[in-house]
């Protein structure tokens, strides 16, 4: 932050609306690390297993891309997330110059936001004059109405990361569990589509919780869209996997 205005904590004197969740960020790593990590493993295991590989090469390789995987994902997450919070933070940066510098343009985007909220000219006479006052509302209310920048939710990268890491170890193991239960990868392999196909649509009805679906509904929904994903790499393991056996 530039000196001169500095942005406070949103003020708290109310009474919170606790139903309201913050775990958005927090679902969408969740599931898009664990669709990654069950999908993929999935595809790996049945190019393994359509190779006629035996049950140590299975399990070393598919360890092998699991950590590949974990580590990649979570690395991504946390440059994506880092990259984003640098962005939102230049605009701040960018909207605080703005307003020492140009501040009667700024009022005039603010009264043309406002205006189309539907308020008459004395009511957002009112907020401007208020505006000239205190600038961090001023600025506060810039990055929420003009670029809908909220500094409370800014989305920790370390955080993501860890999620993310978690999130696809947890998905590539019901691939991975029948595999060291059986004798044989090939025996193997019936288990494997069964306990992916579980957790597909248990991770669905889950996610259900925190939206307006029905858990059934959703728990079918990322089951065929998992199966499809599945079923491509299962396709292209037991079509090229043969031509290297």
């Amino acid at each position: 932050m530039e000196p001169g205005v500095a942005l406070q904590s949103h003020p708290q004197d109310y009474a919170d609306e606790t139903w309201h969740g913050s775990g958005g960020a927090t679902l969408r790593q969740m599931v898009f690390g664990m669709n990654d990590g069950l999908v993929a493993t999935v595809g790996l295991v049945a190019g393994l297993i359509f190779a006629g590989s035996s049950k140590g090469i299975v399990l070393g390789a598919t360890l092998a891309a699991i950590m590949a995987a974990v580590s990649s994902m979570a690395l991504g997450s946390y440059l994506s997330t880092q990259a984003e919070v640098g962005y939102q933070e230049a605009e701040i940066r960018r909207e605080q110059r703005e307003i020492e510098e140009q501040p009667n343009e700024e009022l005039n985007e603010m009264r043309q936001i406002y205006r189309g909220y539907g308020l008459t000219d004395q009511e957002v006479d009112i907020f401007l004059s208020h505006f000239a006052r205190d600038k961090q509302l001023w600025l506060r209310l810039m990055l929420r109405d003009e670029l809908a920048i909220i500094p409370e939710s800014f989305e920790s990268p370390w955080k993501n990361a860890g999620l993310m890491a978690l999130a696809v170890a947890l998905g590539s193991l019901p691939p991975l569990l029948p595999i060291l239960w059986s004798g044989t990868p090939k025996h193997a392999f019936q288990w494997v589509l069964v306990l992916s196909a579980l957790a597909a649509f248990g991770l669905g009805a889950i996610t259900a919780r925190s939206t307006t679906h029905r858990w059934w509904a959703s728990g079918i929904s990322f089951l065929v869209v998992a199966s499809v994903a599945a079923g491509i790499g299962v396709g292209a393991g037991s079509l090229i996997a043969p031509l290297f056996a």
